[in-house]
């Protein structure tokens, strides 16, 4: 969090010599690989933390929008093009889990996980067993709830850059028209977009 305020603190005196596409390039080049780095381990922090790192995210972006404090979180997100920050790290997971099971990370990774076997709806989805989990902190019960709340067609997608860029897409779209989505930086929950059939 030191090296993000460092660098909010740096924007923030410099926006105004710099023009709005400067401001979102700087934005999207030296912050936000701050927040991605191992996204995926800090995820399991206290929601506390998560909710700290959440703040300082809207931030940046209202910096570069250069808009009041007091602006729509969901409307910033939209003119940045940006994911908000629980959801970002839900996608970059389940990038993680398809490389997982499409066989391009070890095999020792994709022998953690078993499908749904049967004739259950979860097994004709190709939906993945959610192991118990005492703290809710194990990989194989994180990502597995992850993956299950992919719609369907993306998980038939043959190249990861495609499926992360257009899950973006509809996870973006689906906070704007969702009037029931709230911020939920609890790690062990995944946003299941509505109305997309996923068993």
């Amino acid at each position: 969090k030191k090296k993000i305020s460092k660098r909010i603190g740096a924007m923030y005196r410099c926006k105004s010599l710099l023009p709005l596409k400067y401001r979102k390039m700087f934005a999207n080049a030296l912050m936000l690989p701050i927040f991605d780095y191992l996204d995926t381990i800090y995820s399991k922090s206290c929601r506390s933390g998560l909710n700290d790192l959440d703040i300082l995210y809207k931030k940046v972006a209202k910096i570069a929008l250069d808009v009041s404090t007091r602006e729509s979180s969901l409307v910033v997100y939209r003119e940045m093009g940006w994911l908000p920050l629980h959801l970002r790290r839900q996608a970059h997971l389940s990038a993680y889990m398809y490389r997982i099971l499409n066989g391009s990370c070890p095999s020792l990774f994709k022998h953690k996980f078993q499908y749904v076997s049967g004739s259950s709806r979860g097994a004709s989805n190709g939906n993945l067993y959610i192991p118990q989990s005492n703290n809710l902190k194990d990989f194989t019960y994180i990502g597995a709830k992850h993956w299950n709340v992919v719609p369907l067609d993306l998980r038939n997608y043959s190249d990861v850059k495609m499926f992360s860029k257009v899950y973006k897409k509809r996870l973006l779209a689906s906070i704007q028209e969702n009037p029931n989505y709230s911020v939920d930086n609890l790690f062990s929950n995944a946003y299941k977009i509505p109305n997309v059939e996923n068993g």
